[in-house]
């Protein structure tokens, strides 16, 4: 059982593209085709294969009923993705900063929580962000030194706030939503949820098998790469060739 909410589902599901999700969806499903006894030791049940099958079916069919209008994410949720991406590239880049600074202080180091992963739903990073940022303060004069001073420290905090006006503003634009299409949102981010899922079990049944194992992949809704945010460095640091 998930244990994400009914609204977290919707944001999830609002942001991804009908056409991508169910495609993406039925691709692993095909992946486990001749591999359901080893899944099932995994914890991947026939029943379970099916579901997911049923709900692309569901919203395939819904896809038809709503028009393709509403295939596509609505322009609050392009806004806010583009933002995201560029809050997770930040933050990749405060966790390398981080890695460098304290990599011989490992209490300090776990603070930062570098191998922690939020996905794609915004109140996440926001969360991790702030822990970052705050302890950055902290230790503002050891990223100082890395050249990511005072400019670099603010650009995260302008970047939560960005975060948070667009998560307003995508649950307004969910908000004025019919029902159904609500419920189409709702139903595209538990097929999400449920092949992540799918795919994060089978790479680690089929770790050893290299080719079985890039057939549980993330390829068509990877999201996560980000916007390189990489902090000015000081003129006198910059060697010449």
């Amino acid at each position: 059982m998930s244990a994400l909410s009914r609204e977290e589902f919707i944001e999830l599901g609002v942001s991804i593209p009908t056409a991508v999700v169910t495609e993406w969806a039925t691709g692993r499903l095909s992946a486990t085709k001749g591999r359901e006894s080893r899944l099932e030791l995994r914890g991947v049940t026939a029943a379970s294969l099916s579901g997911s099958r049923d709900l692309i079916d569901l919203i395939e069919r819904r896809r038809r009923e709503l028009g393709e209008s509403q295939a596509l994410p609505p322009e609050a949720a392009a806004l806010a993705e583009r933002i995201r991406a560029e809050a997770i590239g930040y933050w990749r880049e405060a966790k390398r900063l981080a890695n460098a600074a304290f990599a011989t202080q490992p209490d300090v180091l776990a603070e930062f929580r570098v191998g922690v992963k939020t996905g794609l739903l915004i109140m996440k990073l926001v969360r991790e962000l702030e822990t970052t940022v705050a302890l950055m303060r902290v230790h503002a004069a050891t990223f100082a030194a890395l050249g990511a001073g005072e400019t670099f420290i603010t650009r995260g905090e302008l970047l939560i706030a960005r975060l948070k006006k667009a998560k307003s503003t995508l649950d307004a634009a969910c908000g004025e939503l019919s029902a159904t299409a609500l419920q189409q949102c709702h139903d595209k981010g538990v097929l999400y949820d449920l092949t992540r899922t799918l795919v994060r079990i089978g790479r680690l049944e089929f770790a050893l098998e290299a080719e079985v194992a890039k057939e549980f992949n993330f390829d068509l809704v990877r999201r996560d790469r980000g916007v390189a945010t990489s902090p000015k460095r000081r003129k006198q640091n910059v060697e010449k060739p």
